[in-house]
């Protein structure tokens, strides 16, 4: 075949590609049908295919790769630049809004309104004040709920106390899932069981097998239930738990793991700055709860503030 073949093939497949790119048949890094198929198609030696792919392959259109075959060279981004992850997280979120025909501009206000529409309420029920400032902290500091705080003897008052009652969800962690079951059953309301991700107390196990670790807390009540909780994972005799204002921080050993309950965060900083202090206490991270509780909180939020949203006059 003459040159002037050779290169209307050539041009015969450029807008084939370019044509291709520009419907969404073709995108960037997809393989090309093999020499043969080409072949095959436009009724012309291996030979002629292959001398039109190094052509494209010359203008930039393609990549051949030696024994794999030919590649759409994808669409110079602008800027030049890579995306963060989360710059990356959000143009995929956005792209799959405006397959769901929101328009990428309009999500910002969108998500807003899914989260914001209506406040939920939330019940926070735990055996301890630490605990409890966990739960209510996260809920309200992450997620947007309005939390009240339950100790939990107070579902053995007789009448349910005011937060039980006007809460929209009641929370607590495993521990109590029975009891808080029965309550909110009795109330007809709906109820989550908080769990943690497993990094939160992967440090303090660690630390536990090889000698003391202290924990600076609120309440004498959480002791049991960290001991409760720790013992699966680690040996709890290396545990020490210090409460604020009863017990001597300065008594901790200078080197001694310590870690430090959210509820007791503000009076640690405080006294010793957030990277000084007995043992140079390590603050529990702002987001202790697990993906899935993460999920499971952010769906009853969203699925109330979307009933709200339905419900508003057009």
């Amino acid at each position: 075949m003459t040159r002037i073949g050779r290169d209307a093939i050539a041009e015969t497949m450029r807008d084939r590609i370019v044509t291709g790119i520009h419907v969404g048949r073709y995108s960037g890094g997809e393989r090309l049908p093999t020499t043969r198929a080409l072949a095959v198609e436009f009724g012309v030696n291996e030979r002629v295919v292959l001398a039109a792919l190094r052509l494209l392959a010359d203008d930039g259109f393609i990549t051949l790769k030696p024994r794999s075959g030919a590649y759409v060279v994808p669409p110079h981004p602008a800027g030049g630049s890579s995306l963060p992850d989360l710059g990356v997280w959000l143009v995929n979120m956005l792209v799959q809004a405006r397959a769901r025909g929101l328009p990428p501009r309009d999500v910002s206000e969108y998500v807003r309104r899914c989260l914001e529409t209506r406040r939920v309420r939330a019940a926070c029920i735990e055996c301890n004040r630490d605990h409890l400032h966990l739960l209510c902290s996260e809920l309200a500091n992450d997620h947007g709920y309005l939390s009240d705080a339950v100790d939990l003897d107070e579902l053995d008052d007789g009448e349910p106390p005011l937060a039980l009652r006007r809460a929209d969800v009641l929370v607590t962690t495993t521990f109590h899932a029975a009891r808080v079951q029965s309550a909110a059953e009795h109330l007809r309301k709906p109820w989550i069981t908080i769990a943690l991700r497993p990094e939160v107390l992967e440090d303090v196990s660690r630390c536990l097998a090889e000698g003391p670790v202290y924990y600076v807390a609120t309440d004498p009540r959480v002791e049991p239930k960290l001991r409760r909780m720790l013992a699966p994972l680690a040996p709890v005799r290396h545990l020490k738990v210090v409460i604020v204002d009863r017990d001597d921080l300065d008594a901790i050993p200078p080197d001694a793991p310590t870690f430090v309950m959210t509820s007791a965060r503000e009076r640690v900083a405080a006294r010793y700055g957030e990277n000084g202090g007995p043992g140079k206490p390590m603050f529990h991270p702002p987001r202790s709860f697990s993906d899935a509780t993460a999920r499971e909180l952010l769906s009853f939020l969203v699925r109330a503030n979307m009933r709200a949203l339905s419900s508003e006059p057009a």
